[in-house]
């Protein structure tokens, strides 16, 4: 399953990647389910990032950790003269996924400003697709206003 999302914001692309940090990252969890970072490397290659979900219904907790595989800045890139990314992949994912590829993608936007791109591609079992893709989807969404806010003029 794939997803994507696009959120233009006011700050250059070189200063949004400069606070892709661990504030921005705690800004950005989710409220449910409740989340622990229990390890925050931050966004270079072969960073780590371990993520401790409590599943209060189920009276379980998941680790989800995930590996920095690609990152840095792309110049004379087809599309985007100016670009930073980063990749993260699952390690050791929660029960509900069986594979994740998150591209972080933030390129110059217009008048000084700077677009950020999510886009995911993640595997789940069949009969919990449909409830992940839900619960995924409304969280992705749900960044957008705090990039917004993050990162104004």
């Amino acid at each position: 399953m794939k997803l994507s999302f696009t959120t233009a914001v006011g700050q250059s692309y070189r200063d949004v990647a400069e606070r892709f940090t661990l504030d921005l990252f705690q800004k950005l969890t989710p409220t449910f389910p409740p989340v622990k970072v229990v390890r925050y490397d931050g966004c270079k290659k072969d960073d780590e990032v371990h993520i401790e979900m409590v599943l209060p219904v189920l009276n379980r907790t998941e680790l989800w950790v995930s590996r920095i595989t690609k990152a840095g800045e792309i110049t004379g890139h087809e599309v985007y003269a100016d670009e930073w990314f980063f990749i993260d992949e699952g390690v050791k994912l929660p029960f509900f996924l069986t594979a994740w590829r998150h591209v972080h993608r933030v390129i110059k936007g217009e008048n000084g400003g700077a677009v950020i791109i999510d886009d995911i591609e993640y595997r789940a079992p069949w009969y919990l697709a449909l409830g992940v893709h839900l619960v995924l989807s409304a969280q992705f969404a749900a960044r957008q206003p705090i990039y917004r806010e993050y990162f104004k003029l």
